[in-house]
């Protein structure tokens, strides 16, 4: 089974704007063959941006995305070794990701191009 990493904004599509996915990406999170993860960094980004009025997301963020997505652990190693990386992103959120990807092997499902700088495998 292979497995991805799940960017917030793809998250957030695929539960409420499905249409805004290209058919790669559908079948990406639909394959039962992928073992789809998701980082508890996209649950406090999305209500965040839903807090601050930049995103119509659900209360109960967390139980609905993890019903879908298999969530990740984040650990005070793993936020160091986000801060540590070199700044070609300055998304605090996005580097922690690209720390989940790099220490887990994980190839990430997102538009964001950026990630392709730390020489993480982006899903197609």
């Amino acid at each position: 089974m292979s497995a991805v990493l799940v960017d917030t904004h793809v998250a957030l599509w695929a539960l409420g704007e499905p249409a805004r996915l290209t058919a790669v990406e559908r079948a990406v999170l639909v394959d039962p063959a992928v073992d789809r993860c998701l980082s508890p960094m996209s649950i406090w980004e999305a209500a965040i941006k839903r807090e601050a009025g930049r995103l119509r997301a659900p209360r109960r963020l967390a139980a609905i995305l993890a019903s879908e997505f298999r969530m990740l652990e984040v650990s005070a190693s793993l936020l160091e070794a986000a801060a540590e990386l070199p700044g070609h992103h300055n998304d605090p959120f996005d580097r922690v990701l690209i720390a989940h990807a790099l220490r887990q092997d994980l190839s990430v499902l997102t538009r964001d191009r950026a990630f392709a700088a730390y020489g993480v495998r982006l899903s197609p």
